[in-house]
């Protein structure tokens, strides 16, 4: 019996994925880890493309550490394929997996209980795998290369109202027109708080979805002058032109929404507490400079990743695929890095 090739595999962050969909240049192929390690991976997207004979297939997926150790094993699934002549594509969301160590993990798949690929797996931790930051960047990308976007409102009754709208995005900041000669969206300029939704290219896959603060701009304002000429730009199949500025004037209101992607919170000293005092009572609770949590944190030194160009040129040189070049180059860079600081930190 033929067997399915896999021509193409990936593990990596659900955000990259989705955010990659709209601008090709933030695929990364990291798994990432909010905060240190031991600790629980992101949602992650497998993607893979298979090729092989027409008909069921039975696959799953296994990951392992770079020791060896199983940490994830996958359902066993049926797929189903076209045939010879077309590439199938599958992509699978994984939650909740628990990683210890951050070296190079591989991913193995397999297809009717053979072995047809392994593929390596990065993990990306600390201040790589920032929320706040990854949220930002697929946000103003997804912005930056969309048409419309999806406000959600909270109504009267209690029920959500999801609609589409086309948009002003300036500052980090959207700008949404409504009115009966325009677009209205019911119950949006009553309210303080709207969900906004971003979706691929295709409107089918919801890349970002943030809350944002609702403010109105007076329609005397420069603000709203300054804002209407941009959104003339973007208004598309205009019927009156330039006139649309005093149409939106006098029939529309402007919205200015603000996204909230949250703030790094840290956790103020007791009050009236000095400063010196407090540490002093973290360590003595095994918290402090002197406790087993900061030798912990001691090792967990957060480099900002960038890549070894020598590693690189060299895996290229040996044929390695620009993605996982740049992938192994990156992670090179930061192992190289680390053993630095600790090393000057142990010369100190």
């Amino acid at each position: 019996m033929a067997r399915a090739a896999l021509h193409n595999a990936l593990v990596l962050d659900r955000e990259i994925y989705e955010a990659s969909k709209v601008e090709a240049g933030l695929l990364d192929p990291v798994v990432r880890v909010d905060g240190g390690l031991p600790g629980t991976a992101r949602p992650m997207a497998v993607v893979r493309d298979y090729q092989g004979p027409q008909g069921a297939q039975i696959e799953y997926f296994v990951l392992r550490d770079s020791r060896g150790r199983e940490v994830y094993h996958s359902n066993v699934r049926r797929i189903e394929l076209r045939g010879e002549m077309f590439e199938d594509r599958f992509v699978d969301v994984v939650s909740h997996v628990r990683l210890e160590r951050g070296d190079e993990h591989e991913m193995t798949f397999f297809v009717n209980d053979s072995e047809v690929a392994t593929i390596p797996v990065f993990v990306e931790f600390g201040m790589g795998g920032d929320p706040v930051v990854a949220a930002k960047e697929t946000f103003n990308k997804a912005l930056s290369k969309g048409a419309v976007v999806w406000l959600g409102v909270a109504q009267s009754n209690g029920r959500p109202h999801s609609q589409a709208v086309w948009y002003v995005w300036t500052d980090g900041k959207v700008y949404v027109l409504d009115g009966p000669t325009e677009q209205q969206v019911p119950g949006l300029p009553q309210s303080r708080e709207v969900t906004i939704t971003a979706r691929s290219k295709d409107l089918r896959s919801r890349v970002s979805e943030v809350p944002a603060a609702v403010a109105v701009i007076p329609n005397d304002s420069e603000q709203f002058d300054l804002i209407a000429r941009m959104a003339l730009g973007r208004r598309l199949n205009l019927p009156d032109g330039d006139g649309a500025l005093e149409r939106w004037r006098t029939n529309c209101t402007l919205l200015e929404l603000t996204p909230d992607f949250g703030e790094e919170r840290v956790a103020p000293a007791a009050a009236g507490a000095p400063a010196g005092q407090a540490a002093t009572a973290e360590a003595a609770a095994g918290h402090g400079p002197e406790g087993p949590a900061a030798k912990a944190a001691e090792e967990d030194i957060h480099v900002e990743a960038q890549v070894d160009q020598a590693v690189y040129d060299q895996l290229i040189a040996e044929g390695k695929s620009e993605r996982i070049a740049r992938a192994k180059a990156k992670a090179a860079y930061v192992r190289a890095e680390k053993a630095r600081i600790r090393a000057e930190r142990d010369a100190g």
